[in-house]
């Protein structure tokens, strides 16, 4: 959903700032938008383009998207490196490393780990009925 959200923020940007600027490829003199096609005489009074803005507009969708989706590739794993860091660096209590790592991947194929005791984890069984239930990983549950 991020990744769609910083898509039309992208799109957003890009054709407000065409729209602002009016760069002569795309619009005339007076402000009014060229016409698709391909006129012999160019230059900048030609009342015809081959990238006219509706052209733009659609490719810039594309594009704004492929940005987004680049972006946000790039931007998890950073901060998933950046927290393990900070958790390694400031946490006072050590990971448990008797933990056993399972085989199921999650997210962008990265292991989970079988919670720590002290955690309640929805039961997968329960998801499969519709009704969530939880189960209480831990030596004595609170009251």
């Amino acid at each position: 959903m991020e990744i769609l959200w910083l898509a039309i923020v992208l799109y957003s940007v890009g054709l407000g700032l065409v729209l602002h600027f009016k760069p002569a490829l795309m619009f005339n003199e007076n402000g009014t938008w060229k016409e698709f096609g391909y006129q012999r005489s160019s230059g900048p009074r030609s009342r015809h383009t081959m990238f006219p803005f509706w052209l733009f507009a659609i490719a810039w969708a594309f594009l704004s998207y492929a940005i987004a989706a680049g972006v946000s590739w790039v931007i998890p794993a950073a901060a998933v490196a950046s927290a393990s860091y900070m958790q390694s660096e400031y946490s006072d209590t050590e990971e448990d490393e008797s933990i056993p790592v399972s085989a199921e991947p999650r997210g962008r194929g990265r292991p989970r780990k079988t919670p720590r005791p002290g955690y309640y984890v929805v039961d997968p069984e329960s998801e499969k009925e519709g009704l969530r239930k939880y189960i209480y990983y831990g030596s004595n549950p609170p009251e």
